[in-house]
Formats: C-alpha cells, structure tokens, sequence
C-alpha cells in the first residue's frame, strides 16, 4: 500500500498538477458562473418590493447554490481520472435534500453560537468598570471561548459538504465522518487553510484576476486534503481491526 502522510507541499503540487490539465476548462466554468451571476444582478434591478427584484435574486441563489454542489462534485470526479461531465449539475440535484440540511444545520450553530456570543459581549460591554472588572473580563473571556470553539467546530465538519457530494451518506452520517477523518489534525488544517487563505490574497494581488486561478486551485487543495484524510482514517482502521485480530488469535491460542 502506498504510504500517506498529510503532507502541505504535496497538495499543493497535486493541486498544481490537476491545474495544469483541468485548470483551464475549470476557471473558465467559474468565470462563465460569475457572468451569469452579474448578469442576474444587473437584470434584478435595484426596487427590494418589486417581483423582479424578488424573482431574480431567487433565482441567482439558486443557481449559486446548484453551481456550488456542481463545482464541487467536478473537482471530486477529476481526482477520480474522470473528464469533467456537464452533466454533473444535473445529476448532483439527487443530493440536493441532503445538502440543504446540512446547509441549515451548520447555519443553527452558527446562529446559536454567535447569538449567546453577542449577548456575553453587550453584557460585558455595558457592565460599568466602576461596578466590576472582573464581569466585562470574564465576559470577553467567554466570548473569545465562543470564537474558538465555533472555529474548532467548523474545522472537524468542514468536509461533511464534500462527504455528502462523494458518497450517499446522509446529513448525520456525513458529519460524523468529517468528525472522525479530522480529529488529530486540528492544527495541521489550521495551517492549511491559513495557506489557502493566502494563496487567495496573493490571486488578488496578481491584477485581482489571478484570484479566479486561485480559488479553484483552492478547492482542488481542500479536496485533496479529504481524501488524504479519508485513507489515513480507513488506514488506521483497517491497523486497529488487525491488531485486535491478532489479540483474540493469541486469546485463543493461549498466548
């Protein structure tokens, strides 16, 4: 079995090499996407009460929301050795249901998580220093807590979206996957995605232009990273099941 390690350098030159041959097709998609979204925009108009408004904007999230799951399910195939099919935005509205709860469930922990925080620090905000210094203290203490568990969170469920898109796990199953494919690797994916976020800032740099180029190639990089984690898991697993066949073979041998 060939050896994985989650290892930065080589996403990045996996991701490099994919570029290389799908890039092109892939950034044009995206920028074909982004036009249509303007277009959506513009044709909207600027009346929040009028039907066009209403029906355009639907519309246009829709369409994002379709692309989304679509894009996605591409990048998925291509690390499989598949060529990129347009048939994809049609097929992957199967898991459409599945993808909207997701959707809504890591929004309510957002949400929740960001209410309980607003309303810690407009307590801690309008406690009088004069009164205490300990409660405004203790309650940017709680709301810093907050910030990084919403943070840690979002990390170990960061790919279920992805898990839902590459298999027919439900909702559930699909966030206790990424639970379980993450844990350990907390740090390491901090750094990753702290590396994607500035590959975007230099695609920015580069004439604003080059961020097109970089976000794709940051998508292919998370989901590279998705499927190092899934085998490392699936590795460690299958070595846990060995191990304890051996102990029982031992047991019953009386060694």
């Amino acid at each position: 079995m060939e050896n994985v390690s989650f290892s930065q350098s080589m996403m990045f030159r996996k991701s490099w090499d994919f570029m290389k041959k799908q890039g092109v097709t892939m950034v044009g998609l995206y920028l074909a996407f982004m036009a249509v979204s303007l277009f959506l925009g513009l044709i909207s108009g600027n009346d929040v009460t009028s039907v066009r408004y209403i029906l355009g904007n639907l519309l246009a999230a829709i369409l994002s929301w379709g692309f989304g799951m679509g894009f996605g399910k591409l990048i998925l195939n291509i690390l499989d050795g598949m060529e990129p099919k347009m048939s994809v935005f049609l097929s992957i509205w199967s898991r459409a249901w599945t993808y909207l709860k997701l959707e809504i469930l890591i929004l309510s922990v957002i949400v929740v998580l960001g209410l309980i925080a607003f309303i810690v620090a407009d307590f801690a905000i309008k406690t009088p220093l004069v009164i205490s210094l300990f409660i405004p203290l203790l309650g940017y203490l709680i709301l810093a807590g907050l910030s990084i568990l919403l943070c840690w969170i979002m990390i170990r469920i960061s790919f279920a979206g992805m898990i839902i898109l590459d298999t027919e796990l439900g909702c559930r199953a699909a966030l206790k996957r990424s639970w379980c494919i993450t844990k350990g690797y907390e740090w390491k994916l901090i750094l990753l995605y702290l590396s994607i976020l500035l590959l975007n800032i230099l695609g920015l740099l580069a004439l604003v232009v080059g961020v097109f180029f970089t976000i794709v190639m940051s998508l292919f990089i998370s989901t590279i990273a998705y499927r190092v984690l899934w085998a490392l898991y699936r590795e460690n697993e299958n070595l846990k099941t060995e191990i304890s066949v051996m102990n029982h073979d031992n047991k019953e041998f009386g060694e």
